[in-house]
């Protein structure tokens, strides 16, 4: 059952927006107050992920700070935060699936080099054997460290997770690569 506080709160949007139209400070810090807990959910639900949600977030206002004059105050104030935010997440799960693809591109080659690096036709086909046992993640953060020389803040940067989880994967991407090698 709704109770006129679950409700009240979206009352106050279309005035707060026009006041941010004006660069009021205080009517930002209100409508983040109001909305900042809703809109996480809607950008949680696309991303599904916390970390990028929240900086998702964080874009949305900045944008909304220097772009309320957008909104025309005919439809739902809320509706249009909604609309604003969840067009964010999209872009930016397109922008992810683009990366992921450019960089799924770049390992190809560089399995081959890797295998073909000094190596014996019978050592090549055995490099090449263990390297596609490996789980995906671990396989990539490898080979682009040792064969493209990426360091792994690099790394963390290009695969879009964190740090500890990089070195997670070479560390047992290598493991299994020895395991593998030395059967």
């Amino acid at each position: 059952m709704k109770t006129a506080t679950d409700t009240d709160w979206s009352v106050e949007l279309s005035p707060l927006l026009r006041r941010i139209v004006d660069q009021d400070r205080a009517a930002l810090k209100r409508l983040y107050d109001l909305t900042g807990a809703r809109l996480m959910g809607v950008a949680m639900r696309i991303l599904q992920d916390e970390g990028e949600a929240a900086d998702l977030l964080q874009e949305v206002y900045m944008k909304l700070w220097r772009q309320a004059s957008q909104y025309s105050g005919a439809g739902s104030a809320w509706g249009w935060l909604c609309v604003l935010t969840r067009n964010a997440a999209l872009d930016k799960l397109k922008s992810r699936q683009r990366k992921r693809e450019d960089l799924m591109d770049d390992v190809e080659p560089l399995m081959a080099d890797l295998a073909g690096e000094g190596c014996g036709l019978a050592d090549q086909e055995g490099m090449r054997q263990c390297l596609e046992k490996l789980n995906e993640e671990p396989r990539k953060a490898i080979l682009l460290s040792y064969i493209h020389g990426y360091s792994h803040g690099e790394l963390e940067t290009r695969l879009e997770r964190p740090l500890g989880t990089i070195k997670a994967w070479i560390r047992r991407g290598l493991q299994e690569l020895k395991q593998c090698l030395e059967a």
